[in-house]
């Protein structure tokens, strides 16, 4: 799968007249390269991904993440640094740029620290935004990537019901989420023993749980507390940023109310919600515009 992303990626490079692809999204790094789980930026360490359309494909990353490097990373070569030695994670990036090619970058997701260092060493004229090109190729899905959607949607549904069926009169909502990140867990991991290769991929679900209920339902991004439910009250669960699956990320989230709805302004309101969304579904399909 990666080594066809790989393939896809410099025929497109070369379509669109780019010499060398500079990725430092870690998402777009796993998408074409398979490398995941180092630290990048959390602790001010950048992982580099260059691409380039008559050479190779190489990962510039921290010499602690040698083995995972090693094991995961579908490239041609691996170059490692280290915190305070040589120019650390700038010493190769020169040679990889050279002083004519033309290079694309992602500019509204690079970390600061690389961005300025790229500046220092390349023209403005010679970079171009490669986020179109990235964000075109991971938005058509493979038969692989449609399997790994689907079974996140399983992940998230498992989420929903253990959610679901831990609601109740005086439960903290804490409780809910529990149940929940324990169900989408077990979920995932037994689809990833059933249907994946790699054992290394984690199935632990680690988003702090978005929940709101009762008078704290308009808070988006409230987050599961000691609040108690009660009963009539709306309870809102989220699993956006939790159902996260093989590195495939799902929104979803669902609306419950504990045993009844005592507030009739909530039922018409919810309604909208809901007409909305089948509106919208109703239009879904290829080729209609976001």
């Amino acid at each position: 799968m990666f080594k066809a992303r790989m393939t896809a990626l410099r025929e497109r490079l070369t379509e669109s007249g780019i010499n060398v692809a500079l990725i430092t999204d870690d998402d777009s790094v796993y998408y074409y390269s398979g490398y995941y789980d180092y630290l990048h930026m959390d602790f001010g360490r950048p992982t580099l991904l260059v691409v380039s359309v008559d050479g190779e494909s190489v990962l510039i990353t921290p010499s602690m993440e040698k083995e995972m490097a090693q094991s995961a990373a579908v490239v041609d070569r691996i170059e490692l640094w280290n915190d305070g030695m040589g120019n650390e994670w700038r010493e190769a990036l020169p040679g990889f740029l050279g002083g004519t090619a033309r290079i694309g970058v992602e500019p509204d997701l690079m970390p600061p620290v690389v961005r300025s260092y790229v500046d220092s060493l390349v023209n403005p004229d010679r970079l171009t935004d490669l986020m179109p090109l990235v964000s075109e190729m991971r938005m058509i899905k493979s038969s692989d990537e449609l399997q790994i959607a689907r079974h996140a949607g399983e992940v998230g549904i498992a989420m929903m019901d253990a959610g679901r069926g831990a609601i109740g009169e005086g439960v903290p909502e804490y409780e809910v989420a529990l149940s929940a990140t324990q169900a989408g867990t077990r979920k995932a991991a037994d689809l990833l023993k059933t249907h994946y290769s790699d054992k290394r991929m984690s199935p632990s679900i680690h988003f702090m749980q978005i929940m709101a209920s009762g008078k704290e339902m308009t808070m988006t991004h409230h987050r599961a507390s000691t609040k108690e439910l009660k009963y009539g009250e709306p309870i809102f669960l989220c699993f956006c940023g939790m159902t996260n699956f093989h590195r495939f990320k799902l929104g979803f989230d669902r609306t419950f109310w504990l045993g009844e709805i005592t507030d009739r302004s909530q039922e018409s309101a919810y309604q909208t919600a809901v007409d909305s969304q089948a509106a919208a579904l109703s239009v879904l399909g290829p080729g209609v515009a976001a």
